[in-house]
């Protein structure tokens, strides 16, 4: 697009991979700054109350071209009543990265569901693929404190950073990460967090 005179067509059909290599290279360098930031121990977590459904709109606002440029159809639904007790920033970048990660491991045309409901332990948050699903023993290493990353269904790439920064963020916010998956049938990533109480 810099180097030739293209046509307004061609530079349109452009952009969306453009979107998403931005996209892309944002979420790598905010989960990096987040990272090296809980390295040092300067990031105290900051719990306030959290309306989960504007939070889910906005996340999936957000990543919508991701999907788009994969056909993938993302629904979501929260009780409008429902409101955590956690660090907002945090939420947010663990939300982002699971529906990322699930963008990335979903062939086209798949769908996400992405959800809230209560339950005993406080709320569970939860995105729910048809993708590639996660092999027994990478699934091993992600419940460890491994990095695991492999190639999305688009050649897309990754750095295990991710989501090994959910698990540390949910845990910070007093909650678990729980992981279901099936190869060939798709994952479903569930975290707890605490409930806002009146």
């Amino acid at each position: 697009m810099q180097q030739y005179d293209l046509p307004a067509e061609e530079i349109k059909g452009m952009v969306p991979e453009v979107v998403n290599e931005l996209t892309y290279t944002t979420s790598l360098m905010e989960n990096l700054l987040h990272w090296a930031r809980s390295q040092m121990q300067a990031d105290a977590v900051k719990p306030q109350m959290i309306d989960v459904a504007g939070l889910m709109t906005e996340v999936v606002r957000l990543l919508r071209l991701q999907a788009d440029a994969k056909n993938i159809n993302v629904s979501y639904d929260a009780d409008t009543t429902v409101v955590a007790f956690a660090d907002k920033d945090m939420v947010n970048l663990i939300l982002r990265n699971l529906l990322s990660n699930a963008i990335k491991y979903t062939p086209e045309k798949g769908s996400i569901d992405v959800g809230a409901r209560r339950s005993r332990a406080g709320i569970d948050i939860f995105v729910k693929d048809t993708g590639m699903g996660i092999p027994p023993d990478a699934l091993q290493k992600i419940r460890g404190n491994n990095f695991y990353t492999t190639k999305g269904t688009a050649g897309e790439a990754g750095t295990g950073l991710g989501l090994m920064l959910c698990k540390e963020f949910v845990i910070r916010n007093g909650g678990s990460l729980h992981i279901e998956s099936i190869p060939g049938k798709g994952s479903t990533f569930t975290f707890t967090l605490p409930i806002a109480t009146e």
